[in-house]
């Protein structure tokens, strides 16, 4: 009786151990399946934030009508792009880089160069930009009214936007994409201690459209 009690308890042992080993061997399957999902067939967009700016200079002679304003600004941004995927690179045309007020743009002068971005990597680049005296068209009586209510303070609502085509390495799809960065910038003295910067997370829209 103790003889087959024995043998049943050993074999009643052994069928565990082999159900561990193989629930564990199916789950590691299980999970390098999903990894490789997730590295080769799912893509994911870069990931975008402005990591520092300093606005020396940001002033406005109001016309009339608005749209005869000028503006003399001098803006230095440093912009971060993550590329999130575990597999595929991007690449990306020239970046466009506008900086706007109220809504109306004010200075497009900047451009980031075309560039390949490894995957799991961070670009980050600096954009400084200035002008003296410089038309701004499109510039409303709304928009004189938030200048001189921001001017008043010395921190101005600033939003930069990128622009760009991005291709994933391995995919023939090229995809326009654009980050919007809403800043709030304290006017700096030159002579003074900078104000602290507050990282900004930037919004990222991409096309929908197949690939991308």
């Amino acid at each position: 009786m103790a003889f087959w009690e024995d043998w049943g308890k050993g074999d009643c042992d052994c069928g565990w151990k082999k159900c561990l080993i193989w629930t564990a061997a199916i789950a590691g399957v299980g999970g390098l399946i999903v990894l490789l999902v997730f590295a080769f067939a799912l893509v994911f967009p870069p990931k975008a934030t402005a990591d520092d700016a300093v606005l020396l200079r940001l002033a406005l002679s109001p016309g009339s009508p608005p749209s005869n304003s000028t503006v003399s600004y001098n803006a230095t941004v440093t912009l971060s792009l993550r590329n999130p995927n575990l597999y595929r690179g991007i690449s990306y045309d020239p970046v466009a880089v506008a900086f706007s007020f109220n809504g109306t743009r004010f200075d497009e002068s900047a451009t980031v160069p075309a560039f390949y971005h490894k995957p799991r990597k961070t670009a980050t680049f600096h954009v400084t930009v200035g002008g003296a005296g410089k038309p701004v068209p499109k510039l409303t009586a709304a928009g004189v009214a938030a200048f001189r209510a921001e001017n008043a303070t010395g921190r101005f609502e600033v939003e930069v936007r990128l622009d760009t085509v991005m291709q994933y390495k391995a995919r023939k799809a090229r995809c326009p994409l654009a980050a919007i960065c809403p800043l709030q910038l304290q006017l700096v003295d030159p002579d003074v201690a900078a104000t602290a910067f507050q990282r900004t997370k930037c919004t990222v829209l991409r096309a929908k459209k197949s690939g991308c």
